[in-house]
């Protein structure tokens, strides 16, 4: 006959410490039923970097860093803001589907979106043009330190979005030649261009995630067709996780 004996922990065993630092206990509160309600309206801005977008000696420069090299001579650049610009091409054909060449993307470490089924996307991580698959709709560049940045204390980083210029759609691609492009189409054979001068949204700061933030701000300020979500009427729900 095996006997056994059970053994009933004290309340004071039962007692859970929960230690929180200085800066979790101001942007989280524990309820008694288990909630961890989040203060989601703090946010650090943006350090953007005041060098504008320039392209010189067939090169695209961003923040002071060479995003691109070997840029062709059909690609222009429209500065939008201190640190924004559009960048587009033009062809001497017109088509509905149209791909041009921006320049050669080489050793800088990159996170690309990209549209891997019609109704979803999944990232990719990579550090040439060749990286970076068809239908990508956001490249993000990390921009080494060096003496051509204005801080060589801090990295900087560099978004390319592809937006909607006109009738037509626009997404970036990479080829075997390490050279980033993008494709314009309008999806319909009767509606045809030769240009597409601002295809491609281009930005660059010092924080990856309010460098997002901020370039949605813009865009949101320039197309006027979406809102950003700082600007929605939020449920309380979403206070809750």
């Amino acid at each position: 006959m095996v006997q056994t004996t059970m053994f009933s922990p004290s309340p004071r065993a039962l007692q859970l410490n929960f230690h929180f630092s200085p800066s979790l206990a101001t942007n989280q509160k524990l309820f008694s039923r288990g909630l961890v309600r989040i203060n989601t309206k703090a946010w650090r801005h943006s350090m953007f970097l005041s060098s504008k977008p320039v392209l010189k000696d067939g090169a695209l420069s961003i923040g002071g860093k060479d995003a691109l090299t070997g840029v062709p001579d059909n690609v222009v650049v429209t500065p939008l803001t201190n640190s924004s610009a559009f960048v587009g091409a033009t062809s001497v054909d017109e088509s509905s589907r149209l791909v041009f060449k921006l320049g050669v993307i080489q050793d800088i470490r990159l996170l690309c979106l990209f549209r891997f089924k019609m109704w979803w996307m999944i990232p990719r991580v990579g550090n040439s043009g060749s990286d970076v698959p068809v239908e990508t709709q956001m490249l993000l560049l990390e921009a080494s330190k060096g003496q051509d940045l204005e801080d060589s204390n801090e990295t900087s980083y560099i978004v390319f979005l592809p937006i909607i210029d006109g009738d037509f759609r626009s997404s970036l691609q990479g080829n075997s030649s390490n050279e980033l492009e993008f494709c314009v189409e309008s999806g319909d054979p009767a509606i045809v261009t030769s240009q597409s001068l601002k295809a491609v949204f281009v930005n660059s700061g010092n924080h990856p995630f309010d460098l997002m933030q901020e370039s949605m701000k813009i865009l949101e300020k320039y197309t006027g067709t979406f809102a950003h979500r700082e600007s929605k009427q939020a449920t309380e729900l979403t206070n809750y996780i």
